[in-house]
């Protein structure tokens, strides 16, 4: 497992060492760190490809290199372990606590940064847990294109509301994490078609097939885990001619 610091997460912790708050970075870390080893277990469990994990000043990013057909399931499970883990490692410190190991001065810093941690990846802003969460849920009743899209308005919104309900409580840090974010939403737009490409060109060498079937009057329109019946010229094709017809003219 590679393991690599932002250059943003670097700023922050010298920031952190520089002012005497360095157990308040061992703490914040930590959390960090179990949070994305939750993401990376599960991941492996299910024998997806991990890549490397990038902690960054607000939490990390685990980047894997898989199909985009992945089961749903197995992505939800990935996307909550981090959450999962998390909470399961503020439990046992509670109980070393309540055990007398650990002072008070240290689990206040505990419950404010785990809370902090978790109420922030389950906002609806892409890359953060919560915006993945939300784009597999959809993708459950909608179109994969409509799904990314759909993410990237929800992220924009959200991210938004958040610049003004915390305007004049901006710090450095913040100002960071929201750069970074802007950036991973932007970049997320610029490749939306390249997304929806891969996502069709998987099914076509791959020739993935799922037991539920839908029609649809446009291939753009196609689904995750469902094989598809698509509108051409006025008659239907199977999801494999369409994808023969589309890939082979690119040829």
């Amino acid at each position: 497992m590679k393991i690599e610091f932002h250059y943003t997460y670097i700023l922050v912790a010298l920031g952190f060492i520089l002012t005497g708050y360095l157990p308040n970075l061992i703490i914040f870390t930590s959390l960090i760190l179990i949070h994305e080893i939750g993401h990376f277990t599960i991941a492996k469990l299910y024998k997806l490809n991990v890549e490397k994990i990038t902690i960054y000043p607000y939490g990390g990013l685990v980047k894997m290199n898989n199909l985009l057909n992945t089961s749903i399931t197995k992505e939800l499970h990935v996307a909550l372990s981090g959450i999962i883990f998390q909470s399961i490692y503020y439990i046992i410190i509670i109980l070393l606590y309540k055990q007398g190991l650990i002072r008070e001065y240290i689990i206040n810093l505990f419950s404010t940064y785990h809370k902090s941690i978790l109420i922030f990846n389950i906002l609806p802003i892409h890359p953060l847990d919560g915006s993945k969460i939300l784009n597999l849920l959809l993708s459950k009743t909608l179109p994969f294109n409509l799904t990314n899209k759909l993410t990237i308005i929800i992220s924009i919104i959200t991210l938004i509301i958040i610049i003004k309900i915390n305007y004049y409580n901006l710090n450095y840090t913040m100002i960071l994490v929201l750069i970074i974010i802007i950036n991973n939403i932007t970049k997320y737009q610029k490749e939306l078609k390249y997304i929806f490409n891969k996502f069709l060109l998987e099914r076509y060498i791959y020739h993935i097939s799922y037991k539920k079937t839908k029609k649809i009057n446009n291939i753009n329109n196609m689904y995750k885990e469902k094989y598809h019946i698509i509108k051409e010229n006025n008659s239907y094709v199977t999801e494999k001619q369409a994808l023969n017809h589309k890939f082979q003219r690119k040829t």
